[in-house]
């Protein structure tokens, strides 16, 4: 709400500054209502922090609050009549609209000239001003207090932004002390282990943010479970029900199939989280039942330490043991509870390590405030309070997002936008240039005060988050005023409820009619339908007259009603429809003037996009992925200037009245595009007027063609015809240097582009992804990757025309610097993010390479130098994981053995039909080689701590692997098991055999019996009579 206030009021005063200039108190006669509206809404700002304080525990402040914000709500309504009216007056005058300013207050003053609508508008806002006095006179018996701006009562801090974890670390933050790892091993010894139960049923019981769902995360990713319970190999599975409150799921549901099961499959485990220790009970679990414990004093402060930025030098960490005293007393206020720990930890990783910033947090006031409903967490409402008016909004807003849905970046990024929640830095309202990357700051510290929290490690679309169910109780119970989620299968909650401003609903399917009263539609701003629900007959979308955003997922209405009642609505930003039936988009599309963000994903019906959509000036998102491939986009798209994302977009000849690749050459400003049907691109010319090079925003880029129809043709002529021109136009559409992904599938082309060659990848100081997909006619890989900076993930799959890998692909020191020309010569060194990396290393930042499908690829000449092993310079030195797939190399080079490499923990080897040995990888820790028939020695592993071996009957040898902790065995045709598994004493095997070898060593007195009876923990399967 203070974000409406403080987006509001520079317009007023702008109004104010205009209003001599063009006499507007004439046209309204209203001379002093809109100085008086100014006045009303700058006294009650001053008022608004203190009434947000106050209202959690005062139900009369609470009423005057939303009074205010309803109030609010109507003024920004007003505005956008105002601009709807002036685009309409344009219209009629036959003006553009890049003709009149687009600030919010002169399209008003241009549409007051109507005097029917000034009298209107003018008779609004006097009853504006009129509800705005009453809430003022009522403010005066509440003594509100002026605690000043955000900026001016948030705690000092001298502390940079924190970017801290924004990695896989993030699943691991809620990790410390031996307690959670001997739980882990217990827990996973009782479902693995114990033989005598068709089903085993455990629960972890516990009180909110104790870390139950942390722990049993850990179980289910322990190797021994994941191993046990394989359903494709064991026929055993493993159910995890997480938060279980009530048991009927479980006994109307679940019960019978899950204990039917395992009455054919012995060995089914079931895993519960609970708060309730009856009810883990009552759903049978008195097999096992383990109460987890608050962390003790040191593990809370481990914790605690865990949650702050990585200390720059030896100094901060100084202070950071100075900071041991204070700090265990806030770890005592957090009474042990995990989830509280990371919550104001992540308060704490935004402030400087100083004695007073440690000092302010804990002695906060909120730590004293009493009468705090149950739902509200001290924790979490500090934390809450530290945060920004906009963020607040942007965090309670993530709470519309249902338990056991993803809070995902590139979806939800665009819903803030939407909402208004992003400010602009400049003052405009739609054209600002940062917003996305604004919101993309507000998302990640959100994360970094762990009040989200990442579901995995950070892919190409951004994070994937969830909310802790104590952390969303907090955000449900203070946007309960304006905001509802309904889950359960009752439409009548909706019904039933006060005029809330955003409705969620799903994701469970509804069947219940839609009741909600035309009273309820006329305020919503936000309708998230996520779900299958049952509309009446006659039933649209046109009463949702002020709706903001509208989100539809699988909602079995009509497409055709849906498409007609979009118009309607007038106020619109954003619109998402997903897995609908929708055909079409209304022809009137550029009515909808404030439309900013259209994403139809999935949508198999759609036809095409209106020839009108390209009067939608303020319009940044078109996406549809997924939709229909045949899908028409319509000439003059080029005029969407102010795009900033375009997924999914089809080339067209450009002969047909349709869009062709050089419309997008004036979209300065994209950040995103994905380009498909690039064979349909006949000179390279278009390539070049479509202007790639030049989009100086542009961090991702995909580039696809339909590779079929040329290797279908029969003329040789026409084949290097369409080749010579698809490299060309590959040519032309060379990214910007700040590209950060870049994907390239299905070109046909023999030979890759220049500017992925030497020098000039050494222009590409952002790119962290490249894949190349599926290029059947290429015979060389390009010789410049090696020189990419900061590449992090690199995968080149379907290259079957590929039959050698150079030294050039790797690189060697001299080579790279000889190559890369004079002015890359002259420094030894490149500057990126703050840091420094040495060039000279080829791939000197590369932490994950697949190599797969390059079916012909025989030889990897790949010996590094000893000049450049004993110089530091060892080609792709941070290599983490390497997986290689179905080629026909013979052995692996040298260069990638290198006793110095010590970052690679992954090996993953697939159908390497000539390969003959693996040999001294002394840093992998998880190695799987499958269907390799001539693979004969494994050795010189020394950290191997889990080893797949599948369908590779030849391996004789496996030695020098003393970490073994986990193997995994199979292969339908061994007759007998290998020699080798009696020098083994792994903690765990996982043996999948045929029916007659499963039978000798069930025997328990065969000599293969003998070779892994000193094995205490394993799992003997067999195959299928069909699979053998």
């Amino acid at each position: 709400m203070a974000t409406v206030l403080d987006a509001l009021a520079p317009y007023v005063k702008k109004l104010l500054t205009d209003m001599a200039e063009e006499e507007v108190s004439m046209l309204l006669g209203v001379s002093g209502e809109i100085t008086k509206l100014g006045g009303n809404i700058e006294s009650l700002k001053a008022f608004f922090a203190d009434a947000e304080r106050r209202r959690i525990t005062d139900l009369s402040v609470q009423g005057w609050v939303r009074k205010l914000k309803d109030a609010m709500y109507d003024a920004t309504d007003i505005i956008d009549l105002c601009e709807l009216e002036a685009d309409s007056q344009r219209a009629l005058r036959g003006g553009s609209m890049e003709q009149v300013p687009m600030g919010c207050f002169q399209p008003l003053l241009f549409c007051l000239r109507n005097p029917k609508f000034a009298h209107k508008i003018g008779r609004r806002i006097k009853e504006l001003n009129q509800r705005l006095d009453g809430i003022h006179r009522e403010a005066h018996r509440f003594n509100f207090i002026n605690l000043g701006s955000y900026h001016y009562r948030r705690m000092p801090t001298d502390a940079e932004p924190s970017s801290q974890r924004m990695t896989s670390e993030f699943v691991e933050s809620a990790i410390v002390g031996e307690k959670i790892e001997n739980d882990t091993r217990e827990l996973a010894h009782w479902l693995t282990t114990y033989r005598n139960h068709d089903i085993k049923v455990v629960s972890i019981v516990g009180a909110g943010g104790m870390g139950k769902t942390t722990l049993a995360q850990k179980i289910f990713n322990a190797t021994t479970v994941k191993e046990h319970f394989k359903g494709e190999s064991t026929g055993r599975f493993l159910l995890v029900l997480d938060d279980v409150w009530s048991d009927r799921a479980w006994s109307h549901v679940l019960s019978v199939p899950v204990r039917n099961a395992s009455k054919k499959q012995p060995g089914n485990g079931v895993l519960i989280t609970t708060r309730l220790g009856d009810l883990a009970q009552r759903m049978g679990a008195s097999f096992y039942q383990h109460h987890v414990s608050l962390l003790n004093d040191e593990d809370a402060w481990s914790l605690l330490k865990k949650q702050l930025p990585p200390p720059p030098n030896q100094q901060v960490l100084r202070s950071t043991d100075h900071l041991r005293a204070i700090g265990m007393k806030i770890v005592k206020k957090c009474g042990g509870l995990p989830l509280a720990i990371k919550v104001v930890g992540g308060l704490l990783s935004k402030r400087s390590q100083s004695e007073q910033e440690w000092e302010a947090i804990l002695h906060h006031h909120v730590w004293s405030v009493a009468g705090l409903p149950e739902e509200l967490d001290k924790r979490i409402y500090l934390s809450y309070e530290d945060l920004s008016p906009q963020l607040k909004q942007c965090f309670l807003y993530c709470s519309l997002f249902p338990k056991g849905t993803k809070i995902v970046e590139s979806i939800v990024i665009p819903m803030w936008i939407s909402e208004g929640f992003i400010q602009p830095r400049d003052g405009t309202r739609s054209h600002d240039d940062r917003l996305e990357e604004t919101a993309t700051d507000y998302y990640r510290e959100l994360i970094t005060r762990n009040l989200i929290e990442p579901t995995g490690k950070y892919n190409i679309t951004g994070y994937k988050c969830t909310m802790h169910d104590v952390v969303r109780s907090f955000a449900e119970f203070m946007a309960k005023e304006e905001s509802l989620v309904v889950i359960q299968d009752d439409m009548q909650a909706a019904g039933g409820n006060s005029l809330v401003h955003r409705l969620s609903i799903g994701p469970t399917r509804m069947t219940s009619d839609w009741a909600i009263s035309q009273k309820q539609k006329g305020t919503l701003r936000t309708l998230i339908i996520n779900c299958r629900i049952n509309f009446r007959p006659g039933d649209s979308l046109t009463s949702f007259s002020n709706l903001r955003l509208l989100f539809v997922k699988y909602a079995g209405c009509d497409g055709l009603v849906l498409a007609a009642s979009i118009c309607q609505l007038r106020h619109l930003r954003y619109i998402r429809l997903e897995k609908t039936d929708i055909s079409r988009l209304p022809e009137d599309i550029n009515r909808m003037k404030f439309l900013q963000h259209i994403v139809l994903r999935k949508c198999s019906s759609l036809n095409n996009l209106p020839r009108r959509i390209v009067g939608l000036e303020h319009l940044r998102t078109i996406n549809i992925r997924g939709s229909n491939v045949r899908i028409l986009i319509p000439r003059g798209f080029g005029g969407l200037t102010n795009l900033r994302t375009l997924y999914g977009f089809p080339i067209h000849m450009g002969d047909d009245g349709w869009c062709s690749l050089e419309e997008i050459g004036p979209l300065s400003k994209l950040r995103g595009v994905t380009l498909h049907f690039l064979e349909n691109v006949s000179d390279c010319s278009m390539g070049k007027r479509a202007r790639i090079r030049n989009k100086e925003h542009l961090s991702y880029l995909e580039l696809n063609w339909r590779s079929r129809g040329f290797m279908g043709l029969m003329d040789g002529v026409e084949k290097q015809h369409q080749q010579k021109v698809v490299e060309e136009v590959l040519e032309e559409l060379c990214p910007p240097s700040c590209i950060q992904h870049l994907q390239i599938e299905e070109y046909f082309g023999r030979q890759l582009p220049n500017w992925m060659m030497v020098p000039a990848t050494t222009a590409f100081t952002s790119l962290r992804y490249l894949g190349l997909i599926h290029l059947p006619c290429c015979t060389q890989l390009p010789d410049g990757l090696c020189l990419l900076p900061i590449l992090e993930w690199l995968q080149i799959k379907d290259a079957p025309s590929v039959k050698s890998v150079g030294p050039e692909f790797q690189g060697s020191s001299s080579m790279a610097v000889k190559n890369a020309g004079p002015k890359f010569q002259a420094s030894s060194s490149l500057s990126v993010g703050g840091g420094v990396i040495a060039t000279s290393a080829a791939f000197p930042n590369l932490t994950n390479l697949f190599l797969e499908g390059l079916c012909e690829w025989q030889d990897w000449d790949w010996e590094e130098q000893s000049q450049a092993v004993t110089a530091g310079a060892m080609a792709i030195p941070g290599l983490k994981s390497l997986k290689i797939d179905n080629c026909k190399l013979s052995c692996l080079p040298p260069g990638l053995a290198n006793s110095r490499r010590d970052a690679l923990r992954q090996l993953f080897l697939h159908e390497l039909t000539n390969l003959t040995s693996v040999d001294n990888f002394s840093s992998v820790v998880e190695l799987d080689v499958f269907d390799c028939p001539k693979l004969m020695r494994i050795s010189g592993l020394s950290r191997l701590h889990k080893i797949r071996i599948f369908r590779c009957p030849n391996v004789e040898v496996l030695e020098g692997v003393p970490s073994l902790d986990s193997m995994e065995l199979k292969d339908a045709t061994m007759e007998a098991l290998p020699g080798y598994l009696r020098g083994l004493n792994p903690r765990y095997l996982k043996l999948t055999c045929s029916r007659k070898l499963y039978d000798i060593i069930l025997t328990c007195s065969s000599s293969e019996y003998d070779k892994i009876s000193h094995i205490l923990s394993r799992t003997i399967d067999y195959f299928p009579e069909d699979e053998n």
